[in-house]
């Protein structure tokens, strides 16, 4: 059989270092650390006691976190935006219990579901 030219594995999906990976989820090399150690993040090869992760476990944890295309998740910024309200007031509601937020890395996110209620209930 002739294998010559053929990779045993995908050229578009590239081994990420660490800090790459970090850097595409948009989180410190540590938390993203704590990831894979708390197996939201994987599979992952450690290569040379460097730990390593593919492109495409990447995009499917980010789709994962993303959820829903019809109820997305909204930043406090796009909370504001939408209530008309700064996105400090939009990050008081959370605080205060009144919107259910989400950790998703160093970001609290609301769904806009929940949103959606919260004016209703302030409007009914």
């Amino acid at each position: 059989m002739d294998t010559e030219g053929v990779l045993p594995f995908a050229v578009d999906d590239p081994l990420l270092t660490s800090a790459e990976a970090a850097e595409m989820l948009g989180v410190s090399r540590w938390w993203f650390g704590e990831l894979v150690r708390r197996g939201r993040v994987g599979p992952c090869a450690r290569i040379s006691g460097r730990l390593r992760v593919r492109r495409s476990v990447l995009d499917r944890y980010r789709a994962e976190q993303a959820g829903d295309p019809e109820d997305p998740y909204l930043t406090y910024e796009d909370i504001g935006a939408y209530l008309g309200v700064s996105s400090w007031t939009a990050g008081e509601l959370v605080r205060r219990g009144l919107l259910t937020g989400t950790r998703i890395g160093r970001r609290v996110v609301v769904r806009r579901s929940a949103v959606e209620v919260y004016i209703e209930a302030c409007t009914g």
